[in-house]
């Protein structure tokens, strides 16, 4: 049994296969999430040791709340019209789940994973850059990603408030996104 990381395969914490074709019981449902959520908490809490994580600890903390506050909920409505219906418990853990493995997939939310982050940026742009600005940098390439898709689907990501059209025409290089960065936060 693993203590650390996920127990089965990527496509078995997929909402489909949680909700549609569950290859799982609903007992070892729980108790992966209740590994899982445990396991990225102490992930957060070392972050915030380092001095760094205040923003992920409570974003975990959010999006993944014990079996027992969500036993507690009360079933939530979801969708619009014809395809509005309400979310079972049940499902709502199995939700949680998938939310749990797509956090602990993220290299943002883990120590190592920063700092792995912080070394790349300070081997392409020769400047060493304290772990916070990192956190920062990690955040900032979030939000223009979801920028960029916004673009993709609905057309122009201005009435979302996301980033201009002066931001399409960067070239993909890391150094290049890291001085955007730089210039945006500190007006250098």
């Amino acid at each position: 049994m693993a203590k650390y990381g996920s127990r089965w395969s990527p496509a078995d914490y997929t909402p489909f296969y949680l909700i549609k074709e569950p290859t799982h019981t609903m007992k070892e449902i729980r108790a992966e999430y209740s590994r899982m959520r445990t396991q990225l908490i102490h992930r957060v809490e070392r972050l915030e040791a380092a001095g760094i994580g205040e923003a992920q600890a409570a974003y975990v903390r959010s999006m993944l709340p014990t079996l027992k506050e969500i036993d507690q909920t009360q079933p939530r409505t979801e969708g619009r019209g014809k395809n509005k219906r309400q979310i079972t418990m049940e499902e709502e853990i199995k939700l949680r789940l998938s939310e749990a493995r797509a956090i602990e997939l993220e290299r943002g939310y883990s120590l190592k994973g920063i700092k792995e982050i912080q070394q790349t940026i300070n081997k392409e742009t020769g400047e060493l850059v304290p772990l916070g600005e990192v956190l920062s940098f990690r955040e900032y390439m979030k939000s223009w990603r979801t920028s960029a898709f916004y673009k993709t689907i609905v057309g122009s990501g201005e009435a979302a408030g996301y980033h201009s059209d002066e931001y399409q025409d960067i070239g993909g290089s890391f150094t290049d996104f890291y001085t955007l960065f730089k210039s945006e936060r500190y007006g250098a």
